[in-house]
């Protein structure tokens, strides 16, 4: 800033200028204090953003309408050095009794003695198969001929086994030990061996087993009805539905119980974790809309109508009830608002709830007071979930209208197969294609086959394809002795075709034969009007613009013979207190029509409408300081000219005086 302090005059001109541009200076300071106002009340906006942010995620927790934090169990063993227990959500509430008679083992087999690891082998090729998969051939060669190269390439190249060097102490030799990587009785191993005997020794690999492949045995109950099953693996699943069995130790005779209950814990964790968060933004609200008498200071947002806006709504659905269910008020469990808006939880009747131990309270029920359900009349329409755009039916229920039921791909032999069928290296391997996937070639195991005996094996070595992994299918004969091959998958997606090879012609299919599943099919009907729906599989789901069903899912189970003029089900959709928590707070922060964004839009405009007004006051103050400047600068100038003026006639005076004291001569 320019400065012209005392050049002539010696005032204090940027005092006087800066003096005089106080008002201007004063309405800065002015709107630089609204705005600081303003910036701090946007910034507690933007807390009470972050705190519904933070209860939709707990909301998240209980609206979920798959994998329910409702329907989770647990499941415990008696003895889990034994067994041990996982339970998924469909697992039924009960006691079960279980022996391990009988632990999964892998075949273990061992060559003959070598007196040194160095020693070498016969060259040539050596094929390893294990089970039903594909057997896997090594060349031997003067590069991994010694008895250590040997297991390393067996490692290095083998998927389904590992070799190891052991050494017995009985014969004092090495012996090379084979261990599959797949337990069961059909998991055996089979070595066949084209090495050449005159380029080194042969392993041989046909004494008794060290260790013999062995199923599971476990047995269901104690009683004179008990049940027996066999299993390939020491994991067991489909023993007890949705309960997953670790065996850890066989131990016959001794019964073990596994106890498989709600996940209570589970379910009080996030029930308390949603209140948590709710009263965390309710008080977090009432400190930015707080006044304090005692130091007459109130808080940012003190009578803002948009926070008393979602506070009010907030409480209100709390303290709300959801239609057309039993349970319908958070207080009906344990949960209750209190006069200062916060909710309390009573876990001992919040406990009871849950396990259903409640007068007039269904364990089933309680997720109802919660996020987006569904019941339908029919076991065989299954309610799956929905979105935020799904809308509860209120007081009727939507009709489910199926007009075609899902199909699963089948293809028929296009001949019948002979009633004993011989299966040799001439006719033992074959492709498939299954949704879609190609197979590796497959092979049969060698032997004389009924027809019944021979789709079990097709079946076993199709769902044992590495290739083909998770698109398993079942396989039968018909009446007619024509083999039958059926995808488990339903729908489009699911299909089989080019089944070709050399065990082709004896099962009785040319590789012509093809065919595809067919997606279910039908609509949703809302009060006599129907709104669209797309099927894929076996579930069927509403169009994302529909009026009420947008987005819900259905599962349909129904057989084609099933599909019935009209509705084959009623479903009935309830939003829960959560859900309708989570429905407003996903209004409110919408990002194009939202609450908040209307409100920080707001203060948004404020704030450049005050910088605008402080750009403008500063030009104006600019404006005057150098008029102001420029007035002092000339009034210096007349001064100086005034002083040099008067030092002139001072100069002429003096002369004059000292003419007349001279005598004016």
């Amino acid at each position: 800033m320019a400065s012209i302090d005392g050049l002539v005059s010696g005032f204090d001109t940027t005092n006087i200028i800066e003096s005089l541009l106080g008002f201007q200076q004063q309405q800065i300071d002015s709107f630089n204090s609204r705005k600081a106002e303003v910036t701090t009340k946007q910034t507690s906006f933007k807390g009470i953003e972050a705190q519904l942010i933070t209860l939709q995620s707990s909301l998240g927790r209980l609206n979920s309408a798959t994998n329910s934090v409702f329907d989770a169990r647990t499941a415990s063993s008696t003895n889990e050095d034994v067994i041990t227990a996982t339970a998924g959500n469909g697992a039924i509430a009960t006691n079960y009794q279980l022996s391990v008679d009988q632990l999964a083992t892998s075949h273990q087999i061992a060559s003959q003695g070598f007196a040194s690891t160095s020693e070498q082998i016969g060259t040539g090729d050596i094929t390893f198969k294990v089970g039903d998969r594909a057997g896997q051939t090594l060349t031997i060669d003067s590069s991994n001929n010694t008895l250590q190269g040997f297991v390393n390439t067996i490692n290095e190249q083998v998927d389904d086994l590992n070799a190891s060097l052991v050494f017995d102490q009985a014969s004092n030799s090495h012996r090379i030990l084979l261990t599959s990587k797949h337990t069961g009785a059909d998991n055996a191993i089979t070595v066949t061996n084209n090495l050449n005997p005159l380029e080194g020794v042969l392993p041989d690999f046909t004494g008794p087993a060290v260790q013999p492949p062995l199923n599971a045995v476990v047995t269901l109950g104690s009683g004179v009805g008990a049940i027996q099953a066999e299993y390939q693996s020491n994991t067991v699943d489909g023993l007890i539905e949705d309960v997953t069995l670790e065996l850890h130790k066989a131990d016959p005779g001794s019964t073990i119980t596994i106890n498989v209950q709600e996940d209570v814990e589970s379910a009080k964790e996030a029930v308390n974790s949603f209140v948590d968060d709710f009263n965390t933004i309710m008080s977090f609200i009432d400190e930015q809309t707080r006044f304090n008498p005692e130091t007459n200071q109130s808080s940012p947002l003190l009578g803002d109508r948009s926070v008393s806006t979602i506070k009010n709504q907030l409480l209100t659905l709390v303290s709300g009830n959801v239609p057309g269910v039993d349970v319908a008020r958070l207080s009906q469990i344990g949960v209750d608002l209190d006069s200062r808006g916060q909710l309390s939880v009573d876990g001992t009747k919040l406990e009871q709830a849950l396990r259903g131990e409640l007068d007039n309270v269904d364990a089933r029920d309680v997720r109802k007071l919660f996020g987006l359900n569904g019941e339908s009349s029919n076991a065989s329409v299954r309610y799956l979930g929905g979105t935020l755009r799904t809308q509860p039916s209120n007081n009727s229920s939507y009709e489910v209208n199926i007009t075609q039921a899902a199909e699963q791909a089948r293809i028929t032999a296009t001949n019948a197969a002979a009633a004993s069928i011989v299966i040799d290296s001439s006719n033992n391997e074959f492709q498939l294609t299954v949704d879609s996937t190609t197979s590796e070639t497959l092979t049969l195991a060698e032997g004389t086959y009924t027809t019944e005996e021979l789709a079990a094996e097709l079946q076993s070595v199709i769902n044992n394809s590495s290739e083909l992994g998770v698109h398993d299918v079942s396989v039968s004969v018909d009446g007619s002795n024509h083999f039958v091959i059926q995808t488990e998958a339903y729908g489009t997606a699911a299909n089989l075709s080019n089944l070709n090879g050399t065990a082709a012609s004896v099962l009785g299919f040319d590789s012509s034969e093809t065919a595809a599943g067919v997606n279910v099919a039908g609509s949703f009907v809302v009060d006599g009007v129907e709104e669209v729906a797309k099927g894929i599989g076996r579930i069927l789901t509403g169009d994302a613009d529909n009026e009420n069903t947008a987005d819900l899912r259905v599962e349909v189970t129904l057989g084609p013979g099933d599909v019935v003029a009209g509705a084959e089900a009623e479903l009935t959709v309830t939003e829960g207190i959560t859900g309708q928590l989570n429905d407003y707070i996903r209004e409110v922060l919408d990002a194009e029509t939202g609450l908040l964004k209307t409100v920080n839009d707001s203060f948004t405009s404020r704030l450049e409408a005050i910088d605008q007004s402080i750009e403008k006051v500063e030009e104006i103050t600019e404006s005057k300081r150098q008029y102001l400047l420029e007035e002092f600068a000339a009034l210096e100038s007349i001064i100086n000219e005034l002083q040099n003026t008067g030092n002139f006639i001072s100069s002429q005076l003096s002369s004059l005086s000292a003419f007349k004291s001279n005598g004016g001569k």
